[in-house]
């Protein structure tokens, strides 16, 4: 799977004048809302847990761990979830790509 920022587009200072980050940046990012389905999976967070290898074991795709971060509200920089939390991993991963790719092309 290629970077969700793949489809993002490049927004260029126009003004002329460098920024930290360079003459450009990313264009803001929209993500869709992802509603409950009875096929969604549930697990327990244990200890060593870390959202990119339940993405991996889920998804076959360790980068798609925003979308278990983002359904579940987790907030943050970590890629551990709290221990002893319900995850919901959502089980309908090409819908929720095709729906985030329209949002942002």
């Amino acid at each position: 799977m290629a970077s969700r920022y793949q489809t993002i587009s490049i927004i260029k200072n126009d003004t002329g004048i460098p920024s930290e980050s360079g003459n450009s940046m990313y264009a803001p990012t929209y993500y869709p809302t992802i509603d409950a389905k009875t096929d969604d999976n549930y697990i327990i967070t244990g200890t060593e847990d870390r959202l990119d290898l339940i993405a991996y074991d889920f998804y076959g795709d360790s980068t798609l761990w925003w979308v278990i971060a983002m359904v579940n509200d987790l907030e943050g920089d970590s890629m551990y979830p709290p221990t002893g939390i319900y995850l919901r991993i959502p089980q309908n991963i090409s819908e929720i790509l095709n729906s985030y790719n329209r949002a942002n092309t």
